[in-house]
């Protein structure tokens, strides 16, 4: 699966659907929830040349084709217990397959936005007392406990998190935090590398409600974006669905490129 993302990248740069981080985090976040998916691969020879992922407790289908094999996309979408699937708004062809199995109703959209990295950005200044570095190995406890505290009720666990931080290609010296004067984490940015094409993914955000309206979101952001700088990236993505969140980034210089449509039947 993670192949396939880096050889869409590769063809179909910012069009691409899927980046190495976003199957990385959508397969390891998820402990013991495995049993509630179904994860179909075609292949063509020893390659992947698409797959779909229908998550059960949803109904929701994920899936990834090669440009060259768009003829499996009805028997993807041939899949009874899938509710919703996602297309780019503007792919026409993709758009009439989903018709073609009775995925009509638009719901959910979520915006791709895109940031050069040609220069490392500049650090913004901080609150007295807070800091931003990166994820140690020590700092399990707390780096769940942040990811919990934004996104509750959340299933992220310290063992889930420790598969995680094993999964290619994540880096500690890409997760990255603002450390409050206490000790405990205010905002973070887990940012994931691919090396081949350049281009760095934030997946996922977040700052704790008390820190809120402080710049600290904006701040912990822009170091991320200066360590996938220092570490080759030329290029970094990120989705939103909300308003405030879309605001955020385009703080920090994102700039909208593309929209996916959540379709339902």
């Amino acid at each position: 699966m993670q192949q396939l993302a880096l050889e869409q990248r590769r063809l179909r740069g910012l069009r691409a659907p899927w980046h190495v981080g976003d199957v990385a985090w959508g397969l390891r976040q998820h402990e013991g929830r495995e049993d509630e998916w179904k994860i179909r691969l075609w292949h063509d020879g020893d390659r992947v040349v698409a797959w779909s992922w229908l998550k059960g407790d949803r109904g929701v289908l994920e899936l990834d084709v090669h440009p060259k094999h768009m003829d499996l996309l009805d028997e993807i979408l041939d899949e009874p217990e899938a509710k919703t699937a996602f297309v780019l708004e503007d792919d026409d062809g993709a758009r009439a397959a989903l018709a073609r199995h009775g995925f009509t109703e638009p719901g959910r959209a979520l915006h791709y936005n895109v940031r050069g990295l040609e220069d490392a950005p500049e650090l913004p200044r901080l609150p007295d007392g807070f800091r931003c570095r990166t994820v140690e190995a020590d700092d399990l406890a707390e780096r769940v406990a942040v990811h919990r505290d934004v996104w509750a009720p959340s299933r992220v666990t310290e063992s889930s998190y420790r598969n995680v931080m094993a999964q290619w290609p994540y880096r500690s010296s890409l997760d990255c935090v603002v450390e409050a004067p206490d000790g405990r984490f205010a905002a973070y940015v887990l940012a994931w590398p691919d090396d081949e094409n350049g281009v760095g993914l934030f997946e996922p955000v977040g700052t704790r409600e008390e820190f809120r309206r402080r710049g600290l979101g904006a701040a912990v952001c822009t170091y991320a974006l200066s360590r996938l700088h220092a570490e080759g990236m030329r290029q970094a993505i990120v989705g939103c669905d909300t308003a405030p969140a879309c605001a955020l980034y385009e703080s920090v210089g994102f700039r909208r490129y593309a929209t996916i449509v959540g379709y339902a039947r």
